[in-house]
Parts: structure tokens; sequence; C-alpha cells
């Protein structure tokens, strides 16, 4: 690897040195350079076959980072398969075996505030029949029959 300046990588490619710039900003002579200070040095085996297109593998830069192109097929399995599985949860949905969350926290709170509801009215309607009654079994049947009321009546809600 011998590393050459902008200047004789133009002579070796007989260019001008601002036309090596020009090719460069356009992104072919990507990694064919390293930034030493503020000079920068060209591989030169690799600047040359990239500046006749010779380089085997091609690359682009997304956000920062190089990533390879995948090829045409690749593409279209992945494509492929994000469209099946889009199917698949549209099928679900469908047929309710998903939902949305949203969905399932209203009807979850609403179901936590029906039970609060019933077990808090409880007192309100037994407290007159437990003030005349002094026999704890009678109590314990009466609060017993009032929370499975309450209970049962959340199942069928």
């Amino acid at each position: 690897m011998s590393l050459v300046t902008q200047a004789k990588l133009a002579e070796v490619l007989g260019v001008s040195a601002p036309r090596i710039s020009q090719v460069k900003k356009t992104g072919r002579l990507e990694g064919t350079y390293v930034k030493r200070g503020n000079s920068i040095l060209y591989d030169q085996e690799k600047a040359v076959a990239a500046w006749n297109g010779e380089i085997p593998q091609l690359t682009t830069r997304i956000a920062g980072s190089e990533q390879e192109i995948p090829s045409f097929n690749e593409s279209r399995a992945k494509s492929e398969h994000f469209r099946a599985e889009l199917a698949r949860l549209d099928l679900e949905t469908k047929e309710e075996k998903l939902c949305e969350v949203e969905k399932v926290e209203r009807e979850a709170f609403s179901l936590a505030r029906s039970v609060r509801d019933a077990v808090n009215s409880i007192p309100d309607r037994v407290a007159n029949q437990f003030a005349a009654e002094t026999d704890p079994v009678v109590i314990h049947q009466a609060l017993s029959e009032e929370l499975r009321k309450a209970l049962e009546r959340l199942t069928h809600a």
C-alpha cells in the first residue's frame, strides 16, 4: 500500500488535482484515502481501481456508517417477509386474537372500577341488618352472600 498525495495521484491518473477533489466529493473514491492533519493521502492502487470503476463491492454511506447495498433478491425477500407478517397481524386482529393496548387498558380499568364499586356498596346494604343481628353465624352468612352477589355481577359484566 503506497500512500500518495492528491497531486501525485492526479499525475498518475493524468488529470488535474481539482478534478480529483470533484470526484472525491461524489463518493467514488470513498475508502481509498486517509486524512492526516490537513493533508489527504490516497492509497494509489485502490484509488486507481476506484477511478477506473473496478471496486468489486458497492457500499453506500447511510447516517455516517458504511453498509452494503443488499441484492435485489435479498430486498425482495425481506419485503415479502414483512408483507406476510403484516398480513398475519391483520388476520389475528380480525379474528380478535390481537387487540389494541388502549382498548385492553380501558376495559381493565372499567372492570376494576366495577369491582371497587360493588365491594364498597356492601356496607351500605348490610349495615342496618348487622346492627340488629347478634348471631355471628347469621352475620357471616349475610356477608358471604353479599360478597358472592357482588362478584357474581362482575362475572356477567
